[in-house]
């Protein structure tokens, strides 16, 4: 590793790589079956090759008595309902169960960056504090009350923040 400072945008960014990656490293080899499933039915081309294999069992089995052929699945294709809809339902089951992946990343995001948030507002309150006491400890500077300062050393109670928030919500019917 280099001697020189590294920059702050970039130990971030690195950071919250870091988090994808610890979250990526906790997959099961189901669970990467599964985003790997995922990640090939939810392209284009899987849209296109359905569309075709859709045509094709069709097509045979509508024109296909007329070059002798036996049809497999006659109209009004029940074969073909009944695998559309194995093939929904396990498609579904699939999302399902990624999603339930992607809720718990973006839950540990939250709780990190409220964390962050709540760390944060502490550590100005605390600057404003110091501030305040620099202002009215140096002589050159004329003494008066700031009582918005004030309010602002303050950290602010998340209970308190929350309860008003529902509160609010409440009376203007918002969710």
């Amino acid at each position: 590793m280099s001697d020189e400072p590294i920059d702050h945008v970039e130990a971030n960014v690195q950071r919250m790589a870091d988090l994808h990656a610890k979250h990526a490293g906790g997959v099961t080899f189901l669970q990467k079956l599964t985003i790997a499933t995922i990640s090939c039915l939810g392209r284009a081309s899987t849209v296109a090759v359905t569309v075709v294999l859709l045509l094709a069992w069709a097509g045979y089995n509508l024109a296909g008595p007329r070059f002798g052929l036996k049809p497999f699945d006659p109209p009004p294709f029940s074969l073909l309902s009944v695998t559309a809809s194995v093939v929904a339902l396990f498609t579904t089951l699939l999302i399902l169960v990624t999603q339930r992946r992607e809720e718990e990343l973006a839950r540990h995001r939250a709780q990190l960056t409220l964390h962050l948030v709540a760390l944060s507002e502490q550590k100005i309150a605390k600057v404003i504090q110091i501030l305040e006491e620099q202002r009215r400890e140096n002589p050159m500077l004329p003494t008066r009350d700031d009582h918005e300062a004030s309010e602002m050393a303050q950290a602010s109670d998340p209970d308190r923040v929350l309860d008003r928030i529902i509160e609010t919500h409440e009376q203007s019917g918002v969710g």
